[in-house]
């Protein structure tokens, strides 16, 4: 497999790796770190680890302006792709039409002998991008052919057809946001760190399906069907309230138009969105500022406000004292603030 790295007319490989050796065995397990910091497009840290079953990479861009991989794959392969922040637009094999990636959104596709193009934008943010990799022959061998949600990606096999196995993408789920963070922050190491990481990839392949499954036309009302889009855009909501999507970018993640995502938010949960999100934020900031040693600027960092003067008036807001106050009654013992607008 081989990634290369375009930008301005200019080539640099990336990454070029077997997932087996030349004797057709699984390459030993190894960890790697590659770091591409080049005028004029930005830089990129790409995060790789191959556990002898699995290629696993963690790619984190800080871009000036658009660019592009090129990733040549020389053996059929599934993929699981996760965008954890950011936009981009992925074309597998080179020939099908572009699929567009937002923040918080997942999809697996089948590569077969292939080159395969995706497209970064420049952002004000990081872009964030995890991606899990696994020969034929291993996903067949823990995914046998057996119709119901792994259906879309057995014909594409069988046509040995570049794709993606679902037709719109999915909301990364909380839980696998978790599993996708517990991997890459793993200080495991050797025989235990592979056995950790090969765990957390088997959890996330039947996260997957699991959820390819249920976009499958199921016999459910649309008052079911919605509710159901409401808790996905809630646990959305708890993966990236720090960098929240817009109501926008929320409702077209869940596949429901603004009116019926913001009523039934409302309905269900007891707060707007945005309510939703300033929750979120105003508890984790209360933990931090009782049980770290975090400076108020720190913390008002930590939980998704660039300007810690908007964090102190937001905090004040929520609790009806200032950050600083807050921490001092709390480390004092005294009784913890409760919120204002509950």
């Amino acid at each position: 497999m081989e990634i290369i790295l375009r930008a301005n007319g200019v080539d640099t490989c990336l990454r070029q790796e077997a997932l087996k050796g030349i004797d057709g065995q699984p390459v030993p397990f190894w960890e790697r770190q590659v770091k591409v910091q080049e005028a004029p497009f930005g830089s990129l840290v790409d995060t790789q680890i191959t556990t002898g079953d699995f290629f696993l990479s963690h790619s984190v861009f800080q871009l000036n302006q658009p660019i592009q991989l090129l990733k040549e794959v020389e053996q059929e392969v599934i993929q699981l792709d996760f965008a954890l922040q950011g936009d981009c637009l992925v074309q597998p094999g080179g020939k099908t039409p572009r699929q567009r990636f937002s923040t918080g959104q997942h999809n697996s596709c089948y590569l077969p002998q292939s080159k395969s193009l995706y497209t970064y934008q420049a952002a004000g943010l990081p872009l964030d991008y995890s991606a899990v990799l696994i020969p034929i022959d291993v996903y067949r061998r823990l995914v046998p052919v057996e119709g119901g949600s792994t259906q879309p990606v057995d014909a594409l096999i069988r046509q040995q057809k570049a794709g993606f196995g679902m037709a719109k993408n999915a909301p990364v789920t909380s839980a696998m946001d978790r599993l996708i963070r517990d991997i890459w922050s793993s200080q495991r190491t050797g025989t235990l760190q592979r056995l950790f990481l090969e765990a957390r990839v088997l959890e996330l392949l039947m996260l997957q399906l699991e959820q390819m499954q249920g976009v499958q036309p199921v016999d459910r009302t649309s008052k079911q069907v919605a509710d159901r889009k409401i808790q996905e855009a809630r646990e959305v909501l708890d993966a990236s309230y720090v960098n929240p999507p817009t109501i926008i970018e929320l409702a077209k993640l869940v596949g429901l138009n603004e009116f019926t995502l913001k009523r039934g938010f409302k309905e269900q949960f007891g707060t707007t969105i945005l309510g939703y999100i300033t929750q979120r934020r105003m508890e984790d900031a209360k933990r931090l500022l009782l049980e770290s040693d975090e400076t108020i600027s720190e913390v008002a960092y930590w939980v998704g406000y660039k300007n810690p003067a908007h964090f102190t008036v937001a905090f004040k807001q929520y609790f009806g004292a200032l950050p600083s106050a807050f921490r001092i009654q709390g480390g004092a013992g005294s009784p913890a603030l409760m919120p204002i607008n509950q």
